[in-house]
């Protein structure tokens, strides 16, 4: 069979072209699936909640306290009537919309003034609240909850508090909104001054998605 001079060198050279496409294509393909992994949110909370009895409550609304006080009897009913506790009994506090002051520390509440822009009013002073009365710090004997009902109370009995990047967004923009900050300032403020323990998810509708997933009962608490 006749050999050009040339077919050595080309057969040569199509050989390690082809060889890189397919290095390439799978740099292509492997890379992007790399970075998702990389970027997948820390569930490490979601993980957590392997009790028996599962239930997240909606935080929507603030309604002075409400949802925490929901939350209490909740625990106290399973306790009390089924003899049943955490970590059996999981509880998740899904905080979104209006609902964001209540995981917000004090000074938040004085710099940004959040009784007033959220419609809730110290009791004592009867004007806007200028501290958060929902944590065991500002407790008064005719408060919008009692010592049982303050977060950190509950996240001692096991509850999990939530709040979303879509609600901080929304919290930003209605402070700016208000002249109180500039969005680089105000979001960085909110997102410096969330109470401890409290975890902060991407976004509230995929959390209830994944919390469904996983079995939790939903319920509308704002």
């Amino acid at each position: 069979m006749f050999q050009s001079e040339y077919s050595t060198p080309r057969r040569s050279f199509l050989a390690r072209l082809s060889a890189a496409a397919v290095a390439f294509t799978g740099l292509t393909l492997a890379a992007p699936a790399q970075l998702a992994h990389a970027a997948e949110p820390d569930e490490t909370w979601l993980r957590a909640l392997t009790g028996k009895h599962k239930t997240v409550f909606d935080v929507e609304t603030h309604k002075n306290g409400t949802a925490l006080t929901q939350a209490k009897n909740l625990l106290d009913a399973w306790k009390n009537e089924y003899q049943v506790e955490p970590p059996l009994v999981n509880l998740v506090l899904a905080v979104r919309g209006t609902g964001i002051p209540i995981v917000l520390n004090d000074a938040l509440w004085a710099r940004y003034k959040l009784g007033e822009q959220y419609g809730i009013m110290d009791p004592s002073t009867k004007a806007p609240a200028m501290r958060n009365p929902f944590i065991a710090a500002n407790l008064q004997p005719q408060g919008l909850v009692n010592a049982e009902q303050t977060v950190e109370a509950l996240q001692e009995r096991g509850v999990t508090f939530l709040v979303c990047r879509n609600t901080i967004a929304g919290a930003t923009r209605k402070l700016v909104a208000a002249g109180l900050g500039t969005p680089v300032e105000v979001k960085a403020a909110i997102e410096g001054g969330i109470i401890g323990r409290v975890t902060t998810v991407p976004a509230m509708v995929v959390a209830f998605t994944r919390m469904q997933e996983r079995g939790l009962a939903y319920v509308f608490a704002g």
